[in-house]
């Protein structure tokens, strides 16, 4: 007991340090307007477009009634997330392997779940995958539960959960869980669901990047391949294989450092067992060489940010909560949100420099300022957005809508080395705002029009 609270501890240090340095515009932003959206009695799916399950927003949302809108709260519960993700590892390894080759797959583990960190539905749905596959020898029942309420979050990870458990009995009450965790907002939403969440796969392509050439993910190739050239040569199936499957596809989909975590999680627990089983030398000191090689990008990420913190201040708007920003934006925002506030009550719509070719948004700021956007789409997705029919939808929801804050960060316009670089050729929103609002004032990367009378 008291060595398992001495892993949690540490590693929801390790997470936790920079709990309050910065905040995601885009990724942040998503989860907490959907959460907004959930708790004041909207459904995903029917009433807002979202192209994840619906396991994290609820959670959010639940908090959001609870303690209200706040940055600070997911925060405090994705640390205490990854200190389990973190312990779960360590068991898992240690099931059959010594204490030293457990104690270096938590230290990877614990490095990887702590960058980046954001409130998406990764941690929780590996701390319910693990959890399930720790639990599939003894307790199949509690398994199979678990695995169905990590696809509730993430239905791949859920999925790879379920396979891992190796038991029909796991599966079958895996797929009862899952079912009943989706019905809900199935019916709600009727055939929006699947639209949404499985018909965004389509698009996906429009942010996949080229794959980088840097250290840690030709270390999560090789150890991948590794693993299962492993396993078939051995004829030893490793229970976590499939979940290292999916978090390799899953780096694939978008190669960049927000998804190295299912993969790095899930392959250093996979290079710890299959250390500790195999018993010829150079193998197995390779395999222990790629584990060390993730635990060290992980520390090392975690050490610049102790070592070279970030001049910081405290963010403004609602339910910042001691999060903070740099001083420039900080100001900005005090502006925006002085202007804002000295406006009419009613609703207000973030729009980026344009509509066209997009990235990037700033849903984060329906927060901040604490006005509802009049539309059912948060997000700036490429292949979204950019369509003539949701800038018609969205054009049809402003006409009662006096505010638009222009966001004109440089991720806003940022170009990348896929689909979403290329103009959609769709100016109707872009139109409409240009020809029904203006400027009012600007304050750093934050404009505000006003509608023409």
């Amino acid at each position: 007991m008291r060595r398992a609270g001495l892993l949690l501890a540490g590693a929801a240090l390790l997470s936790g340090f920079t709990i309050l340095r910065s905040y995601g515009p885009h990724d942040e932003g998503l989860m907490l307007a959907w959460a907004s959206r959930v708790a004041h009695g909207q459904w995903p799916y029917r009433d807002f477009w979202s192209n994840y399950a619906p396991g994290q927003t609820v959670v959010l949302a639940a908090l959001w009634k609870v303690f209200g809108p706040s940055l600070l709260v997911w925060r405090i519960i994705r640390v205490a997330t990854d200190a389990v993700v973190a312990y779960l590892a360590y068991r898992l390894v240690r099931r059959g392997a010594p204490e030293w080759l457990a104690l270096l797959a938590w230290i990877a583990v614990a490095a990887a779940m702590a960058f980046p960190t954001g409130p998406g539905p990764n941690p929780p749905a590996l701390a319910l995958g693990l959890g399930a596959l720790l639990a599939a020898r003894d307790r199949p029942r509690l398994a199979g539960a678990l695995a169905g309420l990590a696809f509730v979050f993430r239905p791949e990870i859920g999925a790879a959960a379920a396979i891992g458990c190796l038991s029909w009995t796991a599966a079958g009450v895996a797929a009862g869980v899952a079912a009943l965790g989706l019905a809900p907002f199935a019916i709600a939403a009727g055939g929006d669901m699947w639209h949404d969440v499985v018909g965004f796969l389509g698009k996906q392509d429009l942010q996949r990047l080229p794959f980088p050439a840097g250290l840690i993910y030709l270390t999560l190739v090789v150890g991948t391949a590794a693993v299962a050239v492993c396993s078939a040569w051995r004829r030893r199936f490793d229970p976590l294989l499939a979940l290292v499957l999916v978090g390799l596809l899953y780096l694939l989909g978008r190669a960049d450092v927000s998804h190295l975590v299912p993969l790095s999680v899930a392959l250093a627990i996979v290079l710890a067992r299959t250390a500790a089983a195999e018993h010829a030398r150079l193998p197995r000191v390779a395999f222990v060489t790629l584990l060390g090689l993730i635990a060290l990008h992980g520390l090392q990420q975690r050490a610049d940010d102790l070592f070279s913190p970030p001049t910081l201040v405290g963010l403004p708007g609602k339910g910042a909560d001691g999060v903070e920003t740099g001083a420039p934006d900080a100001n900005a925002l005090r502006g925006l949100e002085r202007a804002v506030a000295a406006q009419p009550p009613g609703p207000l719509f973030v729009a980026n420099p344009r509509h066209d070719r997009v990235t990037a948004g700033d849903p984060l700021l329906y927060i901040l300022l604490g006005r509802r956007n009049p539309t059912r789409y948060d997000v700036m997705q490429p292949g979204v957005i950019t369509t003539a029919k949701v800038q018609r939808e969205i054009v049809s929801d402003l006409d009662h809508t006096n505010l638009i804050v222009r966001w004109l960060d440089w991720r806003a316009e940022h170009r990348e080395p896929n689909g979403s670089s290329r103009s959609s050729g769709v100016h109707i929103l872009d139109r409409y705002i240009a020809g029904h609002f203006a400027p009012a004032g600007r304050w750093g990367t934050y404009a505000l029009l006003l509608r023409q009378q």
